[in-house]
């Protein structure tokens, strides 16, 4: 089972207040039912005193916990029928989600039915230690410190504290972890080990099953930061925020303010080099007189000293900003500038800027010319700027959309457009329809294009615009060809009442229904495929907000190939269904697990990429067949055969940077190099080695 991440935060908080409850379990009540079951350790010994919280699968809100007992047995009464995940919480460990998931969104949901008790036995997963000693400056332990050992890759967390040797011991998961303290009391501000002010230059410890790693650390001294923040003019300014961050940002220390004649003051900092930020208003600067964080000077503070630094608030001045078209040198005398518009004056004037360089953003409103970013604008204290812009000219397409039977115009309505075979979202995503119906979709490259229409009042259902009316496959959609310069009218949207689809999605080898499967219109484009809906705990799915013509639909689970209705590879194989307004259509699907298409990812040094994604797309729509995860030059996916297919990726060498984007090109034998093409076989497995020019 898996849960987006914004929930995984939700319960996570909930996870923290529930082990800190205190009392007894709830009564069991009336049409309820229970979940027992028996917690052992990894060596299948009783794991006693561990704390076990039950939470609604939907909801996350928590009706019931219990604590084992000294035979690991645990029983939560008085749950109402529905779906739950159970948690455990061993004290010093790593938190698990039945079965052996640590991660939430993993778990497997346990069913309750009324009057019945459901078992989920567990076991803990065998763990590696850590421990080490902390001790002050002079030597003596610190005791009483929380201790935090986080994993590197998933980000789980185990907490303990020293004792009043300093020492600690906790368990935890085979991986690599950063440790942390918080060593001054009333502070947030961490120290990590070893004598580190922030997580991106702290040590990583490997933790191996049923072995010991040591991790001792000593406080770093002490010291404190004081100052005084003035106006350009040398007046106090009051109420400034004052904060210091790490020079990498990973690491900071509680925030300051400035009193009534502009001094500050941070009594308890951990010794080290910081950037400080002043914030005055909207205004936000860096010491000393800068714009830019990666521009601050350092401010050094040592352990038992304090550290004074002053700063004055920058001086303003203006840029005035004329735009010409970078094509015909004519200028244009529509055009915004951070949001102030020229209103057909041809110039822009934004006043207020602090002294120094900015990056200003220009667009067209009648979307005929690409947004531009003017970087670099020097802008010098009571003084006007003057810079000309030039812009490339663009394809825009307008449309009215109206209610198909009264003919009356139909506000909100978001409309993107798509060239063949490439669900993405460009340039003009998200403009939706005026109070009059009208819209202007752009800017856009030129093409043939095809729209589709989002209402965002749920009575009208959603459509490919076709020559006149609404059509659910986007082959019989009205082409409309866009010029660069100028707007092209496509048909006019009529809008029909919406309809809704239903089913059910199994497994095809068991037939067991599949939590959380994902159902998209088009896959590719989250804004459009169909959102966030998902099957729940028996499988079921209802997907509203459908115009009445008949639908492709895909369906997409972790460890299943995406698959479409009738079990088609492609949208344009697919089964259509037929929606109906007002109406309900049904349509059950079995997911196979489709094959397994590996393979490596190198450069043309045979350098292999450190991470990213690789997805496999249909050659005949362009829409996501199969998606995977590439780690240290490898990755696994599955797709559904017979089909062919092209691969996109997202990779970067090191740590998250120096990312490369594109659609994977295969050098041809006199050098050239096109679009790869894969066919992917019914059954058995598929080898893709991959190989990019870099550099």
């Amino acid at each position: 089972m898996r849960f987006p991440l914004l929930r995984r935060a939700a319960l996570a908080g909930a996870v923290i207040t529930a082990v800190a409850l205190a009392g007894a379990p709830p009564a069991h009540a009336a049409g309820t039912g229970t979940i027992t079951g028996r917690l052992t350790t990894s060596a299948g010994t009783p794991a006693a005193d561990v704390p076990v919280q039950v939470y609604d699968a939907d909801t996350y809100n928590s009706p019931g916990w219990a604590t084992t007992d000294a035979d690991g047995r645990y029983t939560i009464t008085g749950l109402a029928p529905k779906a739950y995940i159970v948690g455990f919480f061993p004290t010093g460990g790593a938190q698990q989600f039945y079965r052996q998931q640590s991660e939430v969104w993993q778990a497997d949901a346990v069913t309750v039915v009324s009057g019945q008790t459901v078992t989920a036995d567990d076991q803990l997963r065998a763990t590696g230690v850590i421990t080490g000693q902390i001790r002050d400056g002079a030597g003596n332990p610190a005791s009483s410190l929380l201790v935090r050992v986080v994993n590197n890759d998933s980000g789980d967390q185990v907490y303990g504290s020293t004792d009043g040797e300093g020492r600690y011991r906790l368990d935890a998961l085979p991986g690599w972890y950063t440790i942390s303290f918080d060593p001054i009391e009333g502070s947030y501000q961490s120290q990590y080990v070893p004598g580190k002010l922030d997580s991106e230059s702290a040590q990583r410890f490997e933790v191996r099953a049923g072995a010991e790693v040591v991790a001792d650390d000593t406080v770093l001294p002490i010291g404190s930061l004081a100052g005084r923040f003035t106006s350009a003019a040398g007046e106090p300014l009051a109420n400034v925020t004052v904060s210091a961050t790490t020079p990498n940002w990973y690491g900071s220390a509680p925030d300051a303010a400035t009193d009534a004649n502009g001094q500050f003051a941070m009594p308890a900092l951990l010794a080290g080099a910081y950037k400080v930020a002043f914030y005055h208003g909207e205004r936000q600067q860096y010491y000393r007189g800068k714009l830019d964080q990666a521009d601050a000077e350092l401010v050094v503070v040592h352990g038992e000293q304090t550290t004074r630094i002053s700063d004055k608030l920058l001086g303003t001045g203006s840029v005035r900003v004329s735009a010409v078209d970078a094509v015909t040198g004519a200028p244009l005398a529509t055009f915004c500038v951070k949001a102030v518009c020229s209103k057909g004056t041809g110039q822009v004037t934004i006043d207020d800027l602090p002294q120094g360089q900015h990056d200003l953003y220009v667009d067209v409103p009648n979307a005929l010319h690409f947004s531009k970013e003017i970087t670099g604008v020097r802008v010098r204290a009571g003084q006007t700027t003057e810079r000309t812009v030039l812009l490339k000219p663009a394809a825009a397409i307008t449309t009215t959309i109206v209610d198909r039977r009264t003919g009356q115009p139909v506000k909100d309505v978001c409309v993107d457009a798509f060239l063949p075979k490439q669900a993405s979202l460009r340039d003009g995503h998200g403009r939706c329809s005026d109070r009059n119906g009208k819209i202007t979709i752009g800017p856009l490259e030129g093409g043939s294009y095809r729209l589709f229409a989002i209402p965002q009042d749920v009575a009208y259902g959603r459509q490919w615009v076709g020559a006149d009316g609404g059509t659910g496959d986007e082959r019989q959609a009205a082409p409309v060809a866009a010029t660069a310069g100028k707007a092209a009218a496509a048909p006019q949207v009529k809008l029909d009442p919406a309809g809704s689809l239903t089913g059910r999605v199994t497994d095809a080898a068991s037939g067991a229904p599949i939590q959380s499967a994902g159902i998209a219109l088009l896959t590719g484009h989250p804004g459009v495929g169909v959102g966030d809906e998902v099957t729940d705990a028996d499988g079921r799915y209802r997907i509203g907000r459908l115009g009445p013509y008949e639908w492709p639909l895909g369906f997409g689970a972790h460890d299943y190939a995406q698959q479409w209705s009738g079990g088609a590879v492609s949208r344009f194989t697919a089964t259509p269904i037929a929606v109906t307004a007002g109406g309900t259509a049904t349509h059950d699907i079995a997911l196979s697990a489709g094959t397994e298409v590996t393979g490596s990812f190198n450069n043309q040094d045979g350098t292999a990429f450190a991470g990213g994604w690789v997805l496999a797309h249909n050659a005949e729509t362009g829409d996501v067949a199969g998606a995977g995860w590439m780690s240290d030059g490898q990755f696994r996916m599955r797709v559904l055969g017979k089909q062919r297919i092209y691969v996109t990726y997202n990779v970067s060498f090191r740590d998250g940077q120096d990312w490369y984007d594109d659609r994977y090109l295969a050098t041809q034998p006199d050098g050239s190099r096109k679009l790869a093409i894969f066919v992917v076989p019914a059954t058995g497995t598929l080898a893709v080695n991959l190989v990019v020019q870099t550099g």
